[in-house]
């Protein structure tokens, strides 16, 4: 089977810590490739919502006072 591949680069800026981070996260990776291609196609599924917020920094989100 005849195979068309084709390559898009990502730099990161390793002097920024947020990049530092993620460059250190993708590069543990065994499979790279892969593993950002299943981000994108996550993304692209509109299923990527990030990490979730404990329940318990939600106690403060807002108060109800004199209410009855």
């Amino acid at each position: 089977m005849a195979k068309d591949i084709r390559i898009i680069q990502v730099a990161f800026n390793v002097l920024d810590p947020d990049q530092l981070q993620q460059y250190e996260h993708v590069r543990l990776r065994p499979n790279q490739s892969g593993f950002l291609k299943r981000l994108i196609q996550r993304d692209i599924d509109g299923g990527f919502t990030g990490p979730r917020q404990p329940a318990a920094d939600l106690q403060d989100d807002f108060m109800v006072e004199g209410f009855i």
